[in-house]
């Protein structure tokens, strides 16, 4: 991609969206400033600032895929990710608003799939990283 108008339409675009959810967690720290919330949206903040910015990094330097400094910033990224997730989860589980059971369910499914997903995506990033080919 060799187009600078097209690569920072793509980096505009990303980070309006990033910029309308952080503000939106902000919002939700500040209207509720418990532990609690903050443990949630704090990861989340940091790995929403730092996908946009691993984001306009790749579209502007893609050849940079990789490097260590791309590897590491995606595994801390969906780490922090992850992390709000599970927290959530945990959260989300002993609350009275998890009455139905259905709830439950769905909320275990999500969790389980972002596991697996973290899982398979740290390993070919970094198994792409360690032999510079894709795995598969």
């Amino acid at each position: 991609m060799n187009y600078a108008r097209l690569k920072i339409w793509f980096i505009i675009t990303f980070t309006l969206a990033v910029a309308a959810i952080v503000i939106r967690s902000i919002w939700q720290i500040v209207s509720i400033p418990t532990a609690g919330t903050m443990l949630i949206f704090i990861p989340l903040i940091l790995a929403l600032l730092g996908a946009d910015a691993l984001f306009a990094y790749l579209v502007a330097r893609p050849e940079k895929l990789k490097s260590r400094w791309f590897t590491t910033g995606v595994t801390v990224i969906l780490t922090a990710g992850l992390l709000a997730g599970v927290t959530h989860f945990v959260r989300f589980i002993i609350s009275p608003r998890a009455d139905p059971f259905l709830s439950k369910v769905i909320s275990a499914l999500v969790l389980s799939s972002s596991v697996s997903a973290y899982s398979i995506i740290v390993y070919i990033v970094w198994s792409f990283r360690r032999t510079g080919k894709k795995n598969g």
